[in-house]
């Protein structure tokens, strides 16, 4: 009986969308790249570099450490996706949803995030220097400790976001709207161009 119970046991997990061999690793990548969509999917620590995925549907897929780099991911369905440590050095993210994504530890030196949605995504600790940030909404996001040395941020939105200890040494704010932001421990320098056009140090 117990045999039994086990055996029932094993192909319900099986079954569970969540541990589908093609949901998972390598197959995972390949049903990705073969159909442009792969929601939900484990892809962590892959290797995507380069890669096309234009409009891509990632929704609420785990991309953890993921390799990114110069992957073309505009307009991507991002939605709650979890790319914590993803290395998205040079990619180009235009206009995609990331939404309630997680980011935390990712490196998005040199990204094009122009016209991305971003609200509640956060971003602790990630790398965004010289990074493209510009006409981005990231109402409610979180990035404490992120680096945005020289990033451009113009006509960006971030209320109610957390910013604390933020980097923005040479930073592009023209424009930029931290209405009830938390921007505690935020460091400008006289490079910085703050929201109100002026040259930095800053004042909140």
């Amino acid at each position: 009986m117990r045999a039994i119970e086990c055996g029932l046991l094993v192909g319900v997990l099986l079954a569970a969308p969540g541990l589908r061999a093609e949901d998972t690793g390598q197959a995972a990548a390949d049903r990705l790249l073969a159909t442009n969509a792969c929601p939900g999917c484990n892809l962590d620590g892959m290797d995507l570099s380069g890669t096309n995925l234009m409009g891509a549907d990632l929704e609420a897929a785990s991309l953890r450490g993921t390799n990114l780099e110069n992957a073309a991911i505009t307009g991507a369905h991002l939605r709650g996706a979890d790319l914590s440590k993803a290395n998205l050095a040079g990619a180009i993210l235009g206009g995609a949803d990331m939404t309630d994504a997680v980011l935390s530890g990712a490196n998005l030196r040199g990204a094009f995030l122009t016209l991305a949605r971003m609200e509640r995504a956060n971003l602790d600790a990630a790398v965004l220097v010289q990074a493209r940030v510009d006409n981005v909404n990231l109402d409610g996001a979180s990035l404490v400790g992120a680096d945005l040395t020289e990033a451009d941020l113009y006509d960006s939105r971030f209320f109610f976001a957390n910013l604390r200890d933020v980097r923005l040494q040479g930073a592009n704010m023209n424009d930029v709207d931290f209405g009830e932001a938390e921007l505690d421990g935020a460091v400008t320098d006289t490079e910085t161009i703050c929201p109100d056009r002026s040259n930095g140090p800053c004042h909140w």
